[in-house]
């Protein structure tokens, strides 16, 4: 099992009030959760997610597209009862904000669902030696997302290919869900286009239980995606650990092979809490694969000025989509075509 890193517990990303969760571990199955459902907010809805409801779904789109999304955002939630109030009109603005930032990646090629979820927020304290899985404010977040899935999947997907997306606390609870789910329904691996596990480490282990591989390149299809973003002399923070796969998605090679920053299609930033883009840049910076630790590593521009928040140096966490934007975009572009053209033949 993986184990906490307690130094860096309360190491939290903050871009304007947008809260990036930094101090989970993954570990096994998560149980369910005792609920009150009956508890409700001043309007009369549930605190208790019913996926039947279009209220708590963040996006609900209409279907124009061959190819599905289900996107699960970071941490966004600060809220002083451990995990998020999926009913607070701020905390549900947070998460458009990033949805804003990130899952536009996705929308110019698939339909993008994205649930709301009571996940685990930045105010949760744990043991030593605690993981993260073991505590009732994941295990509530992560049987959330598992819920709105198999929604989706009966109600909503009506039978398309789909992506599963996300980052960090977001990424960990698909991790959780492809685990539980993925190893013994070969309908759903078939159905799977790609899986974007961005912001956390994936290990063998948990490829094997999902009856998935890593990806190998920028075409094939049924694979995870994952990458950690820091500079070249980062000792990494709490997201990187033993084991981590990793594809550079500048040149979307495995190994060890640079890519300069003129395969850098275009980064693009925005404020995570409200959506507001801010600027892009093209050719930003490089990318190369630290083959012993799994790290994705950069070199940004110099004289550029990141706040990382409390991070340890060069840990681009909360940049893992922005650097590589136009790059992710094209790819999933890219093994969107290559499915449909492999069912088409």
């Amino acid at each position: 099992m993986r184990k906490i890193n307690h130094s860096l517990i309360s190491s939290l990303v903050v871009l304007g009030t947008c809260f990036i969760l930094v101090c989970g571990c993954l570990g096994g199955e998560a149980p369910p959760v005792d609920d009150d459902s009956s508890a409700t907010d001043s309007a009369g809805h549930s605190l208790d997610p019913d996926y039947t409801d279009s209220y708590y779904w963040l996006t609900l789109p209409s279907v124009q597209k061959e190819v599905d999304v289900f996107y699960v955002y970071p941490t966004v939630s600060s809220s002083q009862e451990g995990f998020m109030d999926i009913t607070s009109d701020e905390e549900r603005a947070l998460a458009q904000g990033i949805f804003d930032a990130q899952a536009s990646v996705y929308t110019s090629h698939a339909n993008v669902f994205a649930p709301f979820y009571r996940q685990m927020s930045t105010q949760v304290t744990m043991a030593p030696d605690m993981l993260a899985t073991d505590t009732e404010e994941f295990k509530r977040g992560a049987v959330d997302v598992q819920d709105a899935f198999e929604y989706y999947i009966t109600n909503l997907n009506e039978g398309r290919p789909f992506i599963i997306a996300g980052h960090s606390q977001g990424t960990m609870a698909l991790i959780e869900l492809i685990k539980n789910r993925f190893g013994d329904d070969e309908d759903l691996r078939n159905r799977l286009v790609a899986a974007y596990l961005i912001g956390y480490t994936v290990t063998d282990t948990d490829l094997q239980a999902a009856g998935l591989t890593a990806a190998q390149g920028a075409n094939d299809t049924g694979v995870v995606i994952t990458y950690n973003t820091q500079s070249a002399t980062s000792v990494g923070g709490p997201m990187l650990m033993e084991g981590a796969h990793c594809i550079n998605p500048l040149n979307w090679k495995t190994d060890d092979t640079y890519a300069p920053a003129s395969e850098n299609m275009g980064a693009r930033f925005y404020n995570d809490s409200t959506g507001e883009f801010l600027r892009e840049v093209e050719n930003y910076s490089d990318a190369e694969i630290n083959v012993e630790t799994g790290a994705l590593m950069t070199t940004i521009p110099e004289g550029e000025e990141l706040d990382i928040g409390s991070y340890p140096e060069g840990v681009y966490h909360r940049y893992d989509y922005a650097f590589w934007y136009r790059n992710l975009e094209k790819n999933v572009g890219d093994r969107i075509d290559a499915y449909l053209n492999q069912m088409a033949g």
